[in-house]
């Protein structure tokens, strides 16, 4: 587990949600709501990227399949990959999701409220014909992105996650949450978990799948 005694689950989980937001949403422009800047839309995606920042492991075997099928540089995700392991990302990083009907999930309501009561975000959504909410949409606040730019990005000891969101965006930022859930849907041991049970780590099978194209151990 991802084991920061300074800073406690809550910290981190408002932290991540609110990066992801920041990091993977557009430019925003309201005349009659100034104070929105940016736009996110689709609580899916967020859970959907936010466990590639929670699962090392995956996020690794994700690069490495990407990596073939687009024909990309293969000495640069080896690193990438190298880098996360000798690092011992997915023993002190891991914090563990549950799968649900749509894959990897987490309540976000909490954390969404405590970043709109401090003013870094708004929010938006609709209620279907069954009753469900449907098409939530994020706005960053000016407020919430200087903050970001001001102040969190200059503290040393959580630069890890700015780096991990610049590296998901870099080769994941254009998937939409329906694609992220057929990528991750497309790991047998994602797949075979079963509803309302934790998904577990794949640390091994990425040292497999690793070895199979570098011949080398990770």
């Amino acid at each position: 587990m991802d084991n920061f005694p300074e800073y406690s689950t809550k910290y981190r989980d408002r932290l991540r949600i609110l990066l992801i937001i920041c990091f993977f949403s557009e430019e925003h422009s309201d005349e009659s709501r100034p104070e929105r800047v940016r736009i996110f839309k689709s609580e899916a995606r967020i859970q959907k990227i936010d466990f590639l920042i929670r699962y090392p492991s995956y996020l690794a075997y994700e690069l490495l399949t990407l990596m073939k099928e687009k024909n990309l540089d293969r000495s640069t995700l080896k690193n990438i990959v190298s880098n996360i392991f000798s690092s011992h990302e997915p023993q002190i990083r891991t914090q563990e999701m549950m799968r649900f009907f749509h894959g990897a999930y987490d309540k976000l309501d909490e954390i969404i409220l405590f970043l709109k009561s401090f003013d870094f975000l708004e929010f938006e959504s609709e209620r279907g014909v069954d009753g469900r909410v449907i098409n939530k949409k994020y706005f960053l606040t000016c407020k919430g992105h200087e903050s970001i730019t001001n102040n969190l990005s200059k503290i040393k000891s959580i630069k890890w996650y700015f780096e991990r969101c610049e590296l998901i965006k870099t080769y994941f930022g254009d998937y939409s949450a329906s694609d992220l859930i057929i990528r991750q849907y497309n790991i047998q041991e994602y797949r075979d978990t079963q509803l309302r049970q934790t998904i577990r780590d794949i640390e091994e099978e990425t040292k497999s799948l690793f070895f199979k194209e570098f011949g080398e151990k990770l």
